[in-house]
């Protein structure tokens, strides 16, 4: 796996209490140029520290709607990660992402968290890719003990949410190989 780049994002600089759109739409432009420049493969990492009110309309601006254009597939091999000095600062970003069916990664005391919308089973998945910090489907599956295209699905979906990172690696008779990472690790 290519080593994976890291670059801060301080959200501080536009206020410690952020409550407008408009403060947002600033923060959301300098947060995608961030990503923009970031090599690949990357990890932006979005810090909210200092920060005393995150409201749910400048978390809206600011993360949710770049979070939703990354999962869209506009930023190549590109991730975005959260580090929040508590879970309160966070409550209406994670509202703002289940709103959109999306889900993030919250670094908070070096311990992660999911922000969004993200069923338990998928919960599950992305804990044991976490934990491990690279593995394959078919080890999932087995760990998991759940049948192997149930876990390709799960594996799918949390790539698309850029929760995982996924690198083929070769071909298994007809079918594509995959390697996968967390998006924690270095």
């Amino acid at each position: 796996m290519n080593k994976m780049h890291e670059r801060r994002f301080p959200i501080a600089p536009f206020g410690t209490r952020l409550g407008t759109r408009f403060e947002g739409k600033a923060a959301r432009e300098q947060l995608l140029t961030a990503l923009v420049e970031l090599p690949q493969p990357g990890r932006l990492v979005i810090l909210l520290d200092d920060v005393e009110v995150l409201s749910g309309s400048f978390a809206d601006e600011a993360v949710a709607i770049p979070y939703s254009r990354l999962a869209a597939g506009e930023y190549g091999d590109r991730y975005l990660v959260l580090q929040a000095p508590s879970p309160e600062i966070t409550d209406d970003l994670s509202h703002k992402l289940e709103r959109r069916r999306l889900a993030a990664l919250c670094l908070t005391d070096d311990k992660w968290s999911v922000l969004g919308l993200l069923p338990t089973m998928m919960q599950e998945t992305l804990a044991l890719v976490i934990e491990r910090g690279k593995t394959t489907a078919r080890e999932l599956a087995e760990a998991l003990n759940i049948r192997h295209n149930a876990c390709l699905h799960r594996v799918s979906r949390l790539t698309q949410l850029r929760l995982i990172r996924r690198e083929a690696v070769g071909f298994v008779g007809p079918h594509q190989s995959y390697r996968l990472f967390s998006i924690l690790s270095p």
